[in-house]
């Protein structure tokens, strides 16, 4: 998916093969890595629970700054109070690797040796493209609570801390690769001037 983004091909006349094996690791299949830290921190959730009871509220401070967990957070304390402390410290941990994972990697792309063959006829539309992509999954993330919420939905699976933090895994992953592929799309993108030869790379 991440390999054309907002309609530009970012692979076009890209020969660092390196970088591209690298990069189509870090974006493409499931994202085992968030799912095997949900899994080490639910573990020890079931094992010494009590860890997690004294780490969560320090964490939770953190959390209700944002307005998405200022309202989850609350809720599942009172339909399903024993799991706020499990769902606190998953968030916080998904959300700080994502981070500091995304980080990283858009440095590795930004310091990579790639040229600059890129170039769109309509600039102002790929921009606003990318902006509502990303914008759109930062709301999600960090602003607007999951929709699971209503009647009966705290006796049901959707309104639980496993649902909330499948769906945070799966918008976390596609927050990560669209900064990577925005990163990627600055990095090669060249500014047409009166010798260079246009040539549009956007998909139609």
């Amino acid at each position: 998916m991440f390999k054309s983004f907002a309609g530009v091909d970012l692979f076009f006349r890209l020969q660092n093969q390196n970088f591209i094996k690298r990069y189509e690791r870090h974006i493409s299949g499931p994202p085992l890595d968030m799912a095997i830290l949900s899994t080490s921190i639910l573990f020890l959730w079931l094992t010494r629970g009590d860890v997690l009871d004294y780490i969560a509220p320090q964490l939770r401070y953190l959390l209700v700054i944002l307005p998405k967990y200022h309202y989850e957070l609350p809720w599942l304390a009172e339909n399903h109070p024993e799991q706020v402390a499990l769902y606190t410290c998953l968030s916080f941990s998904l959300i700080t690797f994502t981070v500091v994972k995304t980080l990283f990697f858009s440095i590795y792309i930004s310091s990579s040796e790639l040229s600059r063959e890129i170039i769109v006829a309509d600039l102002k539309s790929v921009v606003k493209t990318d902006l509502v992509y990303v914008l759109t999954f930062v709301s999600f993330i960090f602003l607007i609570p999951l929709p699971v919420y209503g009647a009966g939905a705290s006796t049901t699976v959707l309104g639980n801390a496993y649902f909330l933090t499948f769906f945070n895994i799966v918008l976390l992953k596609m927050l990560s690769g669209g900064i990577s592929s925005t990163v990627l799309l600055a990095k090669r993108i060249k500014r047409p001037n009166r010798r260079d030869q246009v040539e549009v790379t956007s998909i139609d």
